[in-house]
Formats: C-alpha cells, sequence, structure tokens
C-alpha cells in the first residue's frame, strides 16, 4: 500500500514538472516578439488555400455574444474599413492586429485539406468566419459578385479537396455537434428556421449583415468604394499572429494554461479536458459523444442559484457533487478538477470506466433536479420527494442521493432510506433551523454508509442523523415540531408552505378519491387576509390592549392554521373579503380535501382562535406525514 501511495505522489510530481516545463515554455514563446513577427498573418493567409481548422472536443461551446465581442470586433474593423476609404497616395495603412492563435499540425491523405488542431482562438476564428460571410451575402444582395465570389473562397473549401468528408467543406469543424451544425447552416446558407428558434451562428450573421448593410448604405454615392474598402480591410490589414506547436507538445495542457491569462476555465471544462486528454481524444466525434456527449446538451449549462455559493451551472453542481460522493470529504468549488485528477490516479480505472459511472449519476442527478427526459424510472414517491427537497432547498443532500442510487441499495431500502431524509430535511425546515453546515453532516454520513455498506442503509441513515443534538444538525421531535407550528408564525418560504399544504391534501384524500393532477396552478390563500380591514374581520372587544391584540394577529395571519390551498382565479375572487364570502365562495367552488375540512370544522367567525385550533389539527397530520426518528426506530 505504501510502495502504491509513493508511486503516485511521485507520477504526479512527475506530471507537474513535466506541465510547468510545457507552460514556461509556450509563454515564452508566446511573449517572443520574434515569434510573432515570424508568424503575422491576414485573413487571407489564413482562409483562402484549402484548409479545414478542427475546433477539438476539449474545447468549451461557442460563446461570443453581441455586447462584449461582436460590437467591438465589427468597430474594429469599420475603423480599418475607413482608414482604406481615406488613404491619400503615400499613406501607409496601419493593420489591426487581432491577437494570437496557437494551432497545432494535423495529419490529412494526400489531396485533402490541410487540418490544423485549434488549440487557443477558436471564438476569434469563428467569429471572423460569419464576419467574412455576413459581408459576403450583403455584396451579394447588391448584385456585387466579383467581391463576394472573392469572399466566399475565404469561408468554403472547393469540393475536390473533401475527399467524401462533409466537414471539410467549411473551413472551421466545431466541437460540439450542436455548435457544428449552427455553424454549418450560416456558412452553407441552408438555415430554414424561423426567428424564434435562431442558433447562436445566425444571430451573429444576421447582425453582422445589418451592420455592414447601415455602414454602405450610409453614403450610397460612395457604395462601391465602400465595398472596396471594407473587402480589403477584412482580407488584408486584419492581422493575426500564427503560433504553430510541435506535434509532440499537448495541446490539453496548453489549452489550459492559455485560458488561465483571460477568463477562467470552468471545473467542467478542466475535467472534460482532462477526460479527452487521458482517452487521447482530439478528433475522434464518436470517442468524443461516448466520454462526454450527455453533458453537451443545453440544459447541462443552464445557470442556476446555489445558495451560499450563487451562481453555477447544472454541470459544474454535478460534478462537485459527484466528487464529493467519491472522495467522502467536502469539495470546494475550485478544487473540483483537481480532485477529479486525485481520484483518476488512486482508482487507476481506466478513463473510459470513470466517464461511464459519471454519466451512471448524472442521469439521477438530472432526475434529481427535474429534467425531462431521463431514460432512467424512478417512483412517483421519489418524484414526489426530490420535489419536496428542491422546496425546502436541501441540495446538500444530493451525494447522499447520488451513493444510493447509483451503489446498489435494494429497492426497498432505498425508499426508506428517502422516507427518512424527507422527514429530516422537511422537520428542519418547519422548525426555521439553517441549511448551514449540514454539508458536514451529510458528508459524514456518507463515509458512515460507505463503510457499513449497501444492505442496510436506511438503518445507518437513521442511526447517524439520530445522533445529532445541536442546533446545526438536530432532528426535532414530535414536541419540538409542535411547539414550533402552533405557537409561532410558520417559519419556511413559499414554496416550502404550499408543498407541505399539498402534502396534507394527498395525506387526506384515500383510495376513492379523484386524482389530484398538476398542482401548478394552485396558490397559497391567507383565510385571515394579511390586508386585513377591521370592518370585515373586527378585533375582538375583549381585548384591552388594541395594539397588543392587533400583533397577536398579525403572528396568527402567518400561522399554518390560517393558510390553504386555491387556484389563481378563485384566490383573486377571494381577495380581502370577509369571512362568510370567503366560506361560501370556497365551499361552492373547491374540491380540495383540505378545504372541505376547513369548512367543516370552521366555526361561524374565523379569528385567532379558529387559526389556533386548525394549526393544532394540521400540524397532527404534519406529524403523520413526517414521522420523528422514533417513530422509524419503532
Amino acid at each position: 500500500m505504501t510502495n502504491t501511495r509513493e508511486h503516485q505522489i511521485a507520477r504526479i510530481a512527475e506530471l507537474e514538472a513535466e506541465n510547468q516545463a510545457l507552460r514556461a515554455r509556450i509563454t515564452e514563446r508566446m511573449n517572443s516578439s520574434d515569434c510573432m513577427d515570424a508568424n503575422m498573418a491576414d485573413l487571407q493567409d489564413l482562409f483562402k488555400k484549402p484548409i479545414s481548422y478542427r475546433i477539438p472536443h476539449f474545447q468549451r461551446p461557442y460563446a461570443w455574444g453581441e455586447e462584449v465581442q461582436w460590437k467591438p470586433l465589427w468597430d474594429d474593423i469599420r475603423k480599418v474599413a475607413m482608414r482604406v476609404l481615406n488613404k491619400k497616395e503615400d499613406d501607409k495603412i496601419r493593420p489591426h492586429f487581432m491577437g494570437a492563435i496557437v494551432l497545432q499540425q494535423q495529419r490529412s491523405i494526400t489531396g485533402e485539406v490541410e487540418k490544423r488542431i485549434v488549440v487557443d482562438g477558436q471564438q476569434r476564428l469563428t467569429t471572423l468566419q460569419l464576419f467574412i460571410k455576413a459581408t459576403e451575402q450583403v455584396f451579394l444582395g447588391q448584385n456585387d459578385t466579383v467581391r463576394a465570389s472573392k469572399l466566399c473562397k475565404l469561408t468554403i473549401n472547393e469540393e475536390n479537396h473533401w475527399r467524401k468528408e462533409s466537414d471539410n467543406q467549411t473551413k472551421i469543424r466545431q466541437s460540439s455537434l450542436n455548435d457544428q451544425k449552427a455553424f454549418q447552416e450560416a456558412i452553407r446558407n441552408t438555415y430554414s428556421g424561423d426567428d424564434a428558434n435562431k442558433t447562436w451562428a445566425i444571430s451573429a450573421l444576421d447582425y453582422f449583415k445589418e451592420e455592414v448593410t447601415i455602414w454602405l448604405d450610409d453614403a450610397p454615392e460612395n457604395m462601391i468604394d465602400r465595398s472596396d474598402a471594407l473587402k480589403k480591410a477584412l482580407t488584408e490589414y486584419l492581422k493575426i499572429a500564427v503560433i504553430d506547436l510541435d506535434e509532440d507538445e499537448k495541446p490539453h495542457v496548453i489549452f489550459e494554461t492559455l485560458n488561465a491569462r483571460g477568463e477562467p476555465l470552468k471545473q467542467s471544462d478542466l475535467i472534460k479536458n482532462t477526460a479527452m486528454y487521458e482517452a487521447n481524444v482530439i478528433d475522434d466525434d464518436q470517442r468524443a459523444r461516448e466520454l462526454w456527449g450527455m453533458f453537451d446538451d443545453k440544459w447541462w449549462q443552464q445557470d442556476i442559484k446555489e445558495g451560499r455559493l450563487g451562481a453555477t451551472i447544472h454541470i459544474d453542481r454535478f460534478l462537485r457533487y459527484w466528487m464529493v460522493m467519491h472522495r467522502l470529504k467536502d469539495v470546494t468549488a475550485n478544487r473540483v478538477a483537481a480532485e477529479f485528477r486525485n481520484y483518476l490516479e488512486e482508482t487507476q480505472s481506466s478513463i473510459e470506466t470513470v466517464t461511464s459511472e459519471m454519466h451512471n449519476a448524472g442521469q439521477y442527478y438530472a432526475v434529481i433536479e427535474g429534467a425531462r427526459g431521463i431514460p432512467i424510472h424512478v417512483t412517483p414517491e421519489m418524484k414526489t420527494f426530490f420535489r419536496r427537497m428542491k422546496a425546502i432547498e436541501l441540495g446538500v443532500v444530493t451525494p447522499v442521493l447520488l451513493w444510493l442510487f447509483t451503489s446498489g441499495v435494494p429497492n426497498d431500502r432505498r425508499q426508506r432510506c428517502i422516507e427518512i431524509l424527507e422527514s429530516y430535511g422537511v422537520r428542519r425546515k418547519l422548525c426555521g433551523l439553517q441549511t448551514q453546515g449540514l454539508n458536514k453532516i451529510f458528508i459524514g454520513l456518507l463515509q458512515a454508509l460507505e463503510g457499513d455498506g449497501v444492505g442496510y442503509a436506511d438503518m445507518t441513515i437513521l442511526r447517524v442523523l439520530k445522533t445529532h443534538q445541536a442546533d446545526n444538525g438536530v432532528w426535532p421531535n414530535d414536541r419540538m415540531l409542535r411547539d414550533h407550528l402552533t405557537t409561532t408564525p410558520m417559519k419556511a418560504n413559499a414554496p416550502s408552505k404550499k408543498m407541505v399544504l399539498e402534502a396534507i391534501e394527498l395525506h387526506l384524500r384515500t383510495d376513492r378519491s379523484e386524482e389530484l393532477g398538476s398542482t401548478s396552478n394552485l396558490e397559497i390563500e391567507h383565510i385571515m387576509p394579511q390586508r386585513w380591514k377591521p370592518e370585515n374581520w373586527p378585533l375582538s372587544p375583549e381585548n384591552a390592549n388594541q395594539d397588543e391584540a392587533e400583533n397577536v394577529r398579525i403572528e396568527a395571519i402567518q400561522k399554518i392554521g390560517n393558510l390553504t390551498l386555491t387556484t389563481e382565479k378563485l384566490n383573486k375572487s377571494l381577495s380581502n373579503g370577509p369571512w362568510h364570502e370567503k366560506r361560501q365562495t370556497l365551499g361552492n367552488h373547491s374540491t380540495l380535501v383540505l378545504n372541505r375540512t376547513l369548512l367543516e370544522n370552521a366555526p361561524n367567525d374565523w379569528d385567532e382562535a379558529a387559526i389556533s385550533a386548525r394549526s393544532q389539527r394540521l400540524t397532527e397530520k404534519i406529524l403523520q406525514i413526517w414521522p420523528s426518528a422514533e417513530k422509524f426506530a419503532e
């Protein structure tokens, strides 16, 4: 064991030293003025010959947009065009330097287009191609076929160089399938969708076409000269520094090094990079899809809010939780990729095995988060549980859930695990206890589960969660929960309150009740309105201190006994009206058992005493829906 660990440490040190040397070499070359001067190229140099710039699969998807990148690019090109337009006979036009790109030669067969891997600069090259195509289309619209034809040669390779590979038609081959399709539709002019479904490539194309058209139309008497100036500016006076890597240099590492100088790579970018490197995937679509394809879906890139940690995206959040599950310790957001590399070293599993496990866990994560179209069956009870955990904002339980679904826990045991976790989380929420610190509780739970094994996972969870007595981990008992719900305003956010009322509604239904169906159109209704009026809801004249009576009422209004569910339309019709009107309207229109039992038990006057009595009745239902630790132990 010691020798294995020492070998791992030595190997990590060896790789790090190798990477540091590589980083130093590429940084020196990037900063070398000789290197820059020797490899300056204009767009004709880059695009005129038959060539395919292939964006490798470890690269990020296209991300440039109008305000931050497209508009400044157009401003720069327009300024160069104006310099060309206003050039006097002896003037020397100052070119515009557009930064550097890093390329690596790739083998191609005789007669086929040259191939280059784009290690850095893919966003810039892609956008320039779209600008050239947009300008070509504007020229065609003005019957300027000569200039349009010259620009077309900079975006499309001649057919005799394709070698039956359609990817070779365009000058750039994008990495992901979605980006490939979007880019090729724009360059080949085959987009047939509507404005509502525009791709990023068509949006960029339309933006540049509009700007170029406006600029040319701004001086119709001088349009030919402007067109010529724009064409020259575009093809001759935009300069890019091209750095060609040696064939034995590692583009994955250089990609990370270069991007560390600009916008930081996401942890998922780094992990994808590592996966592609370990599998030696540069330009193999099939293998790239097998390793990472599931995570290329747009759903994984959606922004989400993660409590105190702020905004993130699904793929980064999942990978963090997945690493917590495997490492059995807290993994900070900026350490996920590093822990992934350590995990690979320690497990010594193939990258194919690890990414297959990742895909399996990822499907369960997507189901937990409510994504549609996932080919995994979970019971309706589990789907209800996932919705409830989202309502009470208990995302930190996700690593435990991933473990329960991917470790082979028997179905009946897993169902009981979920019931225990749900009771623990909901009871804490209703008692107003914070989630801060629960990550440590659940990491300790993961460690215990890993130690005890899958056969008695429910007993392990029950044993671990019962032991915590401090507020940061306690499982509220019946007395504690009853005190909170019957004597104080309900301590929960709106989604949590709605979830609890829906759970009570389901609990009250029998096998003879009709299906509840979707509850998305239901809203929380305060029976005694939050904006109550004394003429409709008078305070008891027995209260000598009216100010104190108002304070008692304000608290009572927020108790669970004063809350119910109604449809949006019914909610609006109830509004702030008096109790007798609300009572009649609910009786006439509501089909919820929750409201039927409310009316059956309600007195003629809906006041603080009525709210207190109903709070006690609903609390007893809650104690049955989410049993205490003692009940589970029995």
